[in-house]
């Protein structure tokens, strides 16, 4: 689907500078949750606790002299938080990223991306528009989240928005297939 739509596949490495995630995500929670260390070398690093940031350190190579330039990735993420019903240390976030000079265009775009993608799977969901996202690089009320009610508190399965160098969304796939899977046996 994501092909389809247009969009490249890019591979996210799992370990990354610190210094990403805090320029990017401000004083979130995220940053509290890294599992973060120096490396040999003593710069500090950490396993990526999300994706779209690294979109956001490399647009200016990414976009190139596009306009536009549209990317998924399924990546493995890390979170130091205590694990729970639907709340992992290591999870799977499949994400699609437009990186454009248009945010609000891009918005629109992700969004539509988003809900084609979980029409094709027969999912029962709820899109919430307007959403204040936790992270600090979405802008202002230009943020979404998809909701699975079968999932209870947990319920989160999408979260993304616009931010300065474009939009997207990030999937969490082991809700998504708690949620498929409880759909199905409805």
């Amino acid at each position: 689907m994501f092909i389809d739509a247009g969009a490249e596949e890019a591979i996210v490495p799992a370990l990354w500078g610190q210094d990403t995630f805090i320029e990017k995500t401000g004083g979130s929670e995220i940053i509290g949750q890294m599992w973060a260390f120096n490396d040999k070398a003593g710069r500090p690093c950490c396993l990526i606790p999300e994706a779209t940031a690294l979109f956001q350190e490399r647009n200016d190579v990414l976009l190139g002299s596009r306009q536009e330039a549209m990317f998924f990735y399924v990546a493995r993420c890390y979170r130091y938080e205590r694990p729970q019903a639907g709340r992992y240390r290591e999870f799977t976030q499949l994400g699609l990223e437009i990186l454009s000079t248009k945010p609000a265009q891009a918005l629109e775009r992700s969004q539509t991306i988003c809900t084609g993608f979980l029409d094709t799977l027969g999912l029962e969901y709820e899109l919430s528009l307007a959403v204040k996202r936790g992270l600090s690089y979405y802008l202002e009320g230009n943020g979404f989240e998809v909701r699975c009610p079968v999932l209870g508190a947990q319920q989160q399965v999408v979260g993304g928005g616009a931010y300065r160098e474009g939009a997207g969304f990030g999937i969490g796939l082991e809700r998504l297939v708690l949620a498929s899977g409880m759909t199905l046996s409805l």
